[in-house]
């Protein structure tokens, strides 16, 4: 009996400690504890099988649909001209799933890639980056690349995105329980060879690889490549609640841009065409340049600093499915989800996340990152080249590879007591300070930041 409450107790506390660390996230706050009280099901009840209650945080779909067979592999979500599944987009988080339905450690959900592939090939080559967008890039921080991935990828990236939903990952519970997404996993290709395939064959490699070539990245333009590694991805499905303004924190032990060379960007690669009424996300052109919003800030208002200077030249991308966006890691944005958080039964699935670019090196000191929960040995300053941080471009390593499908670079606890005790350093505290002292005023921030600066009446 003492042993089965020991182990309740655990879960209790990881449930608790995954809330913290979604806070430190750069995301938003966790449930209060009164929510959390009306969440949790009685342990005392589940103790004597009277309550197995699932902590269910959203409304789910109500019907389902069987998905489109193309090629021997399973095609959730098809195309526009196609019926769209309507299952559920949210897996539950009660203490049971916990210990049910919830994967631990390495998954492998054998769905065929698109393309016959040789192991360890190049990325699939991509031509549709033009000079034109390299110099958006540059002038703007934000670019849009239409038609990054052929039918076929969508669907293979389509299909490992719900495999992992009815599949779902103990990382996921963070983002899940905090209702801001129906679905959010970070460090994805670490756990689900799926993704790790996607990030080491298909096109999006080949595309950042030649967005590198914008200016920013002088040591591959002296050298004729660059090199593409990743500092971390992040699945997303459906935000429910969207992100005012901010800069993107959680970018990994790179500078991003501040107090150092550039030597990250920033991308989504999307699955679904955004709906035309919400759901888009917003940028703020050249705010990249902004000389106000500090390295360990996360949420900003558009009326201190030098970024009101930015504040009326907002573009907003409506991207289709197979397109990318590539921005600047300092670039202010923001994403706002359905009204209500009803998505209507549709979906926007985003595969997301930083790479690091050339000779970067490991800036992990007294930082909070939860894409460095890894068990390595890199220090301070050291050369960012480590099965942790694998390249995909020009192409894979076959050791990096090997490191990852022997769960070896996932995440640790020697990794969670580093983040752990990184999260009461100055930096961290002011980061949660940027936080809290825009939800503080949140009624001056919403004057500002809604509806969308374009459409505000002088």
């Amino acid at each position: 009996m003492a042993r089965r409450i020991h182990s309740e107790s655990a879960l209790l506390l990881l449930f608790c400690v995954s809330q913290l660390t979604f806070l430190a996230d750069g995301f938003s706050l966790a449930p209060s504890a009164s929510q959390l009280r009306s969440r949790l099901p009685s342990l005392r009840s589940q103790r004597h099988g009277l309550c197995a209650t699932s902590m269910v945080l959203s409304r789910e779909a109500t019907e389902t649909a069987e998905s489109p067979q193309k090629g021997g592999m399973t095609v959730p979500g098809g195309t526009e001209a196609e019926l769209e599944p309507r299952r559920s987009s949210k897996p539950p988080v009660g203490i049971i799933d916990l210990l049910t339905k919830y994967a631990w450690g390495q998954q492998k959900p054998n769905i065929p890639l698109p393309i016959n592939v040789v192991e360890g090939q190049p990325p699939e080559p991509q031509n549709v980056v033009t000079q034109e967008h390299l110099d958006t890039l540059r002038e703007d921080g934000v670019v849009h690349v239409k038609g990054v991935l052929s039918k076929e990828w969508i669907e293979y990236l389509r299909a490992n995105t719900e495999w992992q939903i009815e599949h779902p990952h103990i990382w996921a519970v963070p983002g899940v329980a905090s209702g801001l997404y129906d679905y959010i996993q970070r460090s994805a290709w670490t756990t689900n060879e799926g993704f790790a395939n996607f990030l080491y064959y298909s096109p999006a490699a080949s595309v950042l690889g030649k967005m590198a070539e914008c200016g920013w990245f002088p040591e591959g333009d002296e050298r004729g490549y660059h090199e593409i590694r990743v500092s971390t991805d992040l699945l997303m499905v459906n935000p429910n609640k969207g992100f005012k303004w901010h800069q993107d924190n959680q970018n990994g032990p790179l500078t991003s841009g501040h107090g150092g060379k550039l030597d990250a960007l920033r991308f989504w690669v999307t699955m679904d065409d955004t709906p035309a009424e919400y759901g888009a996300p917003v940028y703020l052109r050249k705010s990249h340049n902004n000389n106000y919003v500090g390295k360990d800030e996360v949420f900003v208002s558009l009326e201190d600093g030098d970024l009101p200077k930015y504040a009326d030249d907002v573009v907003e991308f409506r991207p289709k499915a197979g397109d990318m966006l590539i921005w600047h890691p300092r670039s202010i944005h923001k994403v706002d989800g359905a009204p209500g958080g009803d998505w209507q039964g549709k979906k926007r699935r985003v595969l997301g996340g930083t790479v690091a670019i050339d000779d970067a090196h490991y800036q992990g000191k007294k930082k909070a990152l939860f894409s460095d929960m890894g068990s390595h040995n890199l220090q301070q300053g050291d050369p960012l080249r480590s099965p942790f941080f694998p390249i995909i471009f020009p192409r894979s390593d076959p050791e990096e590879r090997k490191w990852r499908a022997e769960g070896r670079v996932g995440r640790s606890m020697e990794g969670f007591g580093r983040m752990v005790r990184s999260l009461f350093t100055t930096e961290n505290f002011s980061q949660f300070s940027s936080w809290t002292q825009v939800v503080a005023s949140a009624q001056k921030v919403a004057s500002v930041n809604e509806p969308f600066l374009k459409d505000r009446k002088e």
